[in-house]
């Protein structure tokens, strides 16, 4: 284990913060009063989804009137395709674990249960101290604009944009390790771009690029998710820089994200930007050609590093409309998942972030694997997070943020590009006839 990756507090899993005292053991919710069978839906797989079985066999024993019948579908696309034919027939689940895009449809043909009353709920729900727990957006990541903002489901399966670097290629570039501005980083980039090395590794993806948005102040849709926010200075700006860098050589396009993790370990390239559950599978491909170089993860950079945003995704757990009595049971389950102990299980478990403070307090003793792969003190303050647009042409405004990004790289025009890709996103949205 490499210097970097080794120093440091390691009870900081993702964004760092400084390890407090231990939180005190969270209060058990009282049980329904009747037996009730529950079913649930999920996602998950392989040693994700052993550590949902046991978290739901330890919830069965704290709360023996409540059972569980957990299923497993193929992805979240199936889960969404079976839950719709289920609502058809009045036989949905009790519950779903799946992306956050799928919970959003459901939510839109009335399926789900408004989590805002029972969060507010004066004996079930989440006190003021306890959603300052979360980390700055987190919550609010998982509520639903276009329906009144209200709140469908709760965060549980997450992870982040972040920058991988190559610590010993900045350093013989003397740049800066890491950069913490959008000039830093430009300037890296081009520093570190030497023979058979560039900077940037480029893999376009919508994740991605919202997450360089918001960190400059921008993003993909307005805050009702209704209109394109893409004809704006910050997205103008990152596309100037990718035309700007590419133009040098210092940045290439990579067809995805296995490529760009081998370019990254054979040190062709100093950065590459991607989820944060790509930390072990860097060091899959490092470990793979045998690569002895330092690396670490960092924030993305930051118009303001003091005030960092970047995007969050994955999955959420949501409630289908049933009876008040079934309701209460799920409602007991899904809170059940959020507090700090499943929630420093799972991120022990999984390549999950931890979502609370408590929950990097509960890991300080015993840091999980994925802490061996973050640098402690990296940002003194943990990144904001920020949604991906959840509308019904999701899909469709993820490939024009993607072809947009490619199209910079080919070398059309910043502005062009940048207009072309509103007025395509407006039209989906039907702001455009």
């Amino acid at each position: 284990m490499n210097q970097i990756l080794r120093g440091g507090v390691l009870c900081v899993v993702l964004w760092l913060a400084a390890c407090s005292d231990a939180p005190a053991p969270s209060p058990k919710m009282p049980s329904p009063a009747a037996p009730v069978v529950l079913t649930v839906w999920h996602t998950q797989t392989g040693a994700a989804q052993t550590q949902l079985d046991a978290l739901v066999a330890d919830f069965q024993k704290a709360y023996p009137p409540i059972t569980l019948r957990v299923e497993a579908k193929a992805n979240a696309g199936e889960l969404l395709r079976q839950g719709v034919a289920a609502s058809a027939l009045n036989q949905t689940p009790d519950l779903v674990i799946t992306d956050s895009r799928a919970i959003a449809e459901f939510a839109r043909k009335g399926a789900l249960v408004n989590l805002d009353p029972w969060l507010d709920d004066a004996t079930l729900g989440l006190p003021g101290d306890e959603r300052a727990d979360f980390f700055g957006g987190v919550l609010d990541a998982s509520r639903i604009p276009e329906l009144k903002n209200q709140q469908f489901a709760l965060p549980f399966d997450k992870r982040v944009v972040v920058l991988f670097y190559n610590a010993d290629l900045l350093r013989a570039a003397k740049a800066d390790v890491p950069p913490q501005t959008w000039d830093q980083f430009g300037n890296a980039v081009r520093a570190t771009t030497r023979g058979n090395t560039r900077g940037w590794a480029m893999t376009p993806n919508a994740g991605v690029l919202a997450a360089l948005l918001a960190s400059r102040g921008g993003s993909v849709l307005n805050d009702a998710q209704k209109e394109a926010r893409l004809d704006d200075e910050a997205t103008l700006k990152m596309l100037q820089l990718i035309t700007a860098l590419t133009k040098s050589g210092a940045t290439y396009l990579v067809e995805d994200a296995a490529s760009a993790r081998a370019e990254f370990a054979q040190s062709r390239a100093a950065f590459w930007f991607g989820a944060s559950d790509q930390a072990p599978l860097i060091a899959d491909a490092l470990a793979h050609v045998g690569a002895n170089f330092q690396w670490g993860v960092a924030n993305v950079p930051q118009n303001d590093p003091s005030r960092p945003v970047t995007v969050i995704s994955g999955a959420d757990v949501a409630i289908f409309r049933s009876t008040p009595e079934r309701h209460r049971a799920a409602w007991t389950f899904a809170r059940w998942l959020t507090l700090p102990e499943q929630g420093a299980r799972w991120a022990r478990a999984t390549p999950a972030i931890p979502l609370r403070a408590s929950s990097l307090n509960l890991l300080a003793a015993n840091p999980p694997a994925l802490a061996h792969y973050l640098r402690a003190g990296l940002s003194d303050t943990p990144p904001a997070v920020r949604a991906l647009p959840v509308v019904g042409n999701a899909a469709q405004i993820d490939n024009a943020l993607v072809e947009m990004w490619i199209s910079v790289a080919n070398g059309a025009d910043p502005g062009v590009a940048q207009r072309n890709a509103a007025a395509r996103i407006n039209r989906l949205l039907g702001q455009i006839p």
